[in-house]
Formats: C-alpha cells, sequence, structure tokens
C-alpha cells in the first residue's frame, strides 16, 4: 500500500518543489529530495497503523442485560418461576384478595393493562417461533458492541491455565459458580477472553472488572460456549461500592 503511494509520485518540478518546501537545503540532489520524502510518507503511515484503533477510547461501562438482544432479554424474564416452598400463613394473608373490586381500581386498572400487553407480546412471540429455551441457548448478540471498548464486572473461569496457576485464558461469567457448579448462562451472557502475559486468580469468587475491546465470535469449550470475546483486557479487582455514612 505504501508502495502505490510513492510510485505514482511524477518526478518533476511541482514534487520537487513541494521537497524543497519541506527539505530546504540547496546542496541536496533531486534523488536526496524524494529519499527524505519518501521517508516522511513511511513515517506517519507508520505511526497511522502502528496506533491501536481504540487505545484512546474510554471504556464504557456496561451491564450484562445490555449484551442481550432485546427479544432474548424479554423471553430470559419470562421464565416461569418455580415455588420450592409453599407460602407461610404470613405470606397467604398478605396476598389475600382485598375487599371488592372499587377498594383499588388504580392497581386493577394497571393489571388489566399489562395483561393486554403480555397477551400481545405473546401473540408476537408465538409468530417468531421462540420461547425463553431459546433464549437459554442463544447466540445471537448485540452487534454495535463489536469493536468497542467496553468495562464489566464478573467472575473469573479459568480454561487455560499452567502448573503454576497461571492464567492465560478464561470466561467471564456474571454469577459465581456458573460453568463450575451450575450450569453456564446463554452465550451471549458468556465472554472468552485470552491473556498472552498471564495472572494468578486468588479464589474464583472474587469479581473482576475487565477492560478491553470486544468482539463478537463464538468460543466453544467442554465448560460452555460464549458469543462474545475480549482482547487487550485490563483487570481490576471489583470493590463494592461504600455505603455514606450518615450523621445522627
Amino acid at each position: 500500500m505504501i508502495a502505490q503511494l510513492i510510485l505514482p509520485i511524477r518526478c518533476d518540478g511541482t514534487v520537487r518543489h513541494l521537497m524543497m518546501k519541506l527539505y530546504p537545503a540547496k546542496s541536496y540532489s533531486f534523488c536526496t529530495y524524494f529519499f527524505f520524502f519518501s521517508m516522511t510518507i513511511l513515517f506517519f503511515a507508520a505511526a497511522t497503523y502502528a496506533a491501536p484503533e481504540n487505545l484512546a477510547r474510554p471504556a464504557v461501562t456496561v451491564a450484562w442485560t445490555e449484551l442481550l438482544p432485546d427479544e432474548d432479554l424479554r423471553f430470559l424474564e419470562s421464565i416461569p418461576q418455580v415455588d420450592h416452598d409453599s407460602l407461610s400463613d404470613e405470606q397467604l394473608a398478605q396476598d389475600a384478595p382485598t375487599e371488592g373490586l372499587n377498594s383499588n381500581t388504580s392497581a386493577f386498572e394497571d393489571q388489566v393493562a399489562k395483561a393486554i400487553a403480555d397477551s400481545k407480546q405473546e401473540i408476537e412471540d408465538k409468530k417468531s417461533g421462540r420461547d425463553w429455551r431459546d433464549a437459554l441457548k442463544s447466540t445471537k448478540v448485540r452487534p454495535e458492541f463489536n469493536n468497542k471498548r467496553i468495562r464489566i464486572a464478573g467472575y473469573i473461569v479459568p480454561i487455560e491455565y499452567d502448573d503454576s496457576q497461571v492464567i492465560t485464558e478464561f470466561f467471564l461469567v456474571p454469577y459465581f459458580g456458573a460453568c463450575i457448579h451450575v450450569p453456564p448462562p446463554p452465550p451471549n451472557q458468556l465472554i472468552y477472553v485470552k491473556h498472552p502475559k498471564g495472572f494468578t486468580l486468588p479464589d474464583l469468587y472474587t469479581p473482576f472488572w475487565v477492560d478491553g475491546n470486544v468482539v463478537i465470535e463464538t468460543q466453544e469449550n467442554e465448560l460452555g460456549l460464549s458469543a462474545y470475546s475480549m482482547r487487550n483486557v485490563k483487570l481490576e479487582r471489583y470493590e463494592e461500592p461504600e455505603e455514606p455514612e450518615f450523621l445522627n
């Protein structure tokens, strides 16, 4: 590409005049002018290509749900809740119906409006042929995150490490125990990270901030399947924000 920039230059008076403007020493020969002019082009071209595109961009802090397409998020929010324990007497008393329809008209109207909206959405979902079961194994992504620098907090699941426990590849997951003690999250809630320098992990239940460039690609491992990757990452231990102290 650099040759394409240099070779078409005509060695006429115009170019000589331009080179003399850049290098105003009268003792230089034309070949010397051309050499310095070519080196100038090579220098600026090399500087442009050597600088990472996202180096100067600030990282955008994102939540895990932001990585989900709207449809997948809606499906996951509609997963039926499993009632493992029966309600206590106190909870049953709180769940008792109100006396008379007019006792809370606004709440009743809200319930009706929500039921209508849910019904319409259910019809649309049936047309698409997908439900929450599909969202649990979805590799659908948000394309606007591709090549974007983000900062996201999560837990580290080691994939590749040596005898000294130096980790060079890992999955970043949104909750502790994913892919180890419990099944993995959906692929679009799993981020594959390669860390060539390597690092050691104090324990598996310490969360970290991961700052880096997102790449949309699938990576499969015996622990899970990811729909996102991150490169050029920086790790920082996650600290819970301190609660403000109020003086009495």
